[in-house]
């Protein structure tokens, strides 16, 4: 009888030891795209599943994009969509996880850097990866000024201004650039704002 019940308490350890280790979120079984994209008015997505060791999809888990060593970074304040956590002191949002395991982010922000910006699934480091923007500078809208600062990283590594995650600096990012000029925080700036990419670069040259 003694050995039974302590057969049965060693199995119940065992279960739920393992309970905690599928319920811990594994870097290497996540989904994580490998650089971070966003326009002042939140219409670029960037997707996160969460899985355990075993692949498992973790529901609810609470995923951290963290800007605190990302300066140029700048989050629109009072505009943010609805179900993001917001710290604007700490530089972090956060979201939780759906029944699949992902979440994603349409961040509404401006500015960039080369590899600073962290992921976290409850506490833990996914990822180190770059965060770039049609908004250069960070001012929180898309114009001239901002096409000048991307135009300087062409045919580099700058990462700030990757937005196809290509790990280059090239024409399709510039065609990205087009999608996104004129669009702030609170709309448009201007409402002639969807050019192809050499007319954009026509007006800029």
């Amino acid at each position: 009888m003694f050995r039974a019940a302590l057969s049965a308490a060693f199995a119940a350890t065992w279960l739920l030891a393992g309970l905690a280790l599928g319920g811990v979120p594994s870097p290497p079984s996540c989904s994580i795209p490998t650089c971070l994209v966003a326009c002042p008015l939140g219409d670029i997505a960037y997707t996160v599943v969460v899985r355990d060791l075993a692949g498992n999809p973790l529901i609810g888990s609470l995923v951290t994009i963290d800007f605190s060593a990302c300066p140029l970074v700048t989050l629109c304040s009072l505009v943010q969509d609805p179900g993001y956590v917001v710290n604007y002191s700490a530089r972090t949002v956060r979201a939780s996880t759906d029944a699949t395991g992902s979440v994603t982010f349409q961040l509404r922000a401006g500015g960039g850097c080369a590899s600073q910006a962290l992921v976290y699934a409850d506490g833990v480091l996914l990822a180190t990866i770059p965060a770039a923007s049609p908004d250069q500078n960070g001012d929180q809208m898309v114009v001239a000024n901002d096409y000048y600062l991307f135009a300087a990283k062409l045919g580099t590594t700058d990462l700030s201004g990757d937005f196809d995650c290509n790990g280059l600096v090239d024409e399709s990012d510039g065609f990205v650039w087009s999608q996104h000029g004129s669009h702030s925080c609170y709309g448009i700036v201007n409402p002639v704002r969807r050019q192809s990419w050499g007319r954009v670069k026509s007006f800029y040259r």
